[in-house]
């Protein structure tokens, strides 16, 4: 089976979910994946376009965006040539729309040129069939996300990360760590830690923001606090270890969160997770159990906050969060087999139809 991924293995320094599945993928018998790109398409016969966040080339500055309309050509072009395009819903809609008229006309043409969709969770397959309802009259899976365990090191324990960070053991930290964009709402852990945190208790937010702006604005929300840490800039792969390693609690109150790989990232480190009760964290609280995963309705308040960093340091759990649920392997035992689901299905369709003459 060829597989071409959109992307496959060009965003591994970024997030290594796609590397994660499409190696492992390739260690299973007759199946060769590649990156998507016009010249890949046109090197020979392809089963499967396996596309990921197409949100972040559809919805681009400026409007009408040309890497938008290349893009689904280039889709149309995989189907014309016998590909079937399937698509994993990592999100519903952008995190940052532009014109809705624009992003309408362009998302109903993607979803048009999709043949199957893979869901995380069934509660965001639930909402996606809901949300994008011709999503529900094709074929449509549900495989999770994969674990982050083997593509971070992860040997530095928790008294070389706090010392690195300049943070002493008796201390109780809670922390955000990844991409600081506006969706991810980082400043709500600022005031919720200002308004309650005890002296003992320390705050570190770590990642790269997406504008100067927001750099300011994060500066101004913590006003020389001194239990508060900002470190900004992108986080190499060999250094996340520190940030997550040094917590007792990592934290990610999203406006609006279906899926999050940030939250599955931080229990690939054994961290304890707060997330709101959106989406499908329910989901993952369900699926690893609510000793690491805690959930909250509404705002993210100094209460919430401060009850969930005494749940995260008191409450007795195992050393490591079963993740077993997500190893890669089964993960590309299950993707594999539901791209065959699509072409035999095809295929089926095909002979019946001949068989019945129509």
């Amino acid at each position: 089976m060829r597989i071409l991924g959109a992307p496959a293995f060009s965003n591994a320094a970024m997030n290594p979910y796609n590397t994660a599945l499409y190696e492992e993928l390739q260690r299973r018998r007759d199946c060769v994946v590649d990156e998507f790109s016009r010249k890949t398409l046109l090197s020979g016969r392809w089963d499967i376009v396996h596309v990921h966040w197409p949100e972040a080339v559809l919805y681009q500055q400026p409007r009408w965006s040309t890497a938008g309309l290349v893009f689904l050509g280039k889709i149309a072009l995989a189907k014309s040539l016998g590909a079937k395009v399937v698509w994993t819903v990592h999100n519903l809609q952008p995190h940052q729309p532009l014109s809705k008229s624009r992003d309408d006309w362009m998302w109903r043409r993607f979803v048009s040129l999709v043949d199957a969709s893979i869901n995380l969770t069934r509660t965001g397959e639930a909402l996606a069939m809901n949300m994008i309802p011709p999503l529900a009259a094709k074929p449509h899976f549900v495989i999770p996300h994969g674990h982050y365990r083997a593509h971070y090191p992860n040997t530095c324990d928790r008294a070389a990360a706090r010392q690195r960070l300049g943070l002493e053991l008796h201390h109780r930290v809670t922390a955000f760590v990844g991409q600081i964009r506006p969706y991810k709402n980082v400043e709500s852990i600022i005031r919720a830690f200002r308004q309650g945190s005890g002296p003992n208790d320390r705050l570190l937010i770590a990642g790269k923001p997406d504008t100067a702006e927001s750099v300011a604005q994060l500066v101004s929300e913590t006003d020389r606090h001194s239990r508060i840490f900002l470190e900004f800039g992108l986080i190499p792969p060999d250094a996340m270890q520190i940030y997550l390693n040094a917590c007792d609690l990592t934290v990610f109150p999203y406006r609006d969160i279906l899926n999050s790989g940030s939250a599955i990232l931080a229990l690939s480190f054994d961290r304890p997770v707060l997330v709101p009760l959106k989406g499908a964290m329910a989901d993952l609280q369900e699926l690893v159990g609510s000793e690491w995963v805690r959930t909250y309705a509404g705002e993210l308040t100094s209460a919430v906050l401060e009850q969930a960093l005494d749940w995260a340091v008191c409450r007795v759990r195992p050393d490591r969060c079963d993740l077993s649920a997500l190893e890669w392997n089964g993960i590309a035992r299950q993707t594999e087999a539901a791209y065959r689901s699509v072409i035999l299905g095809d295929r089926v369709r095909d002979t019946i139809r001949a068989a019945s003459g129509t």
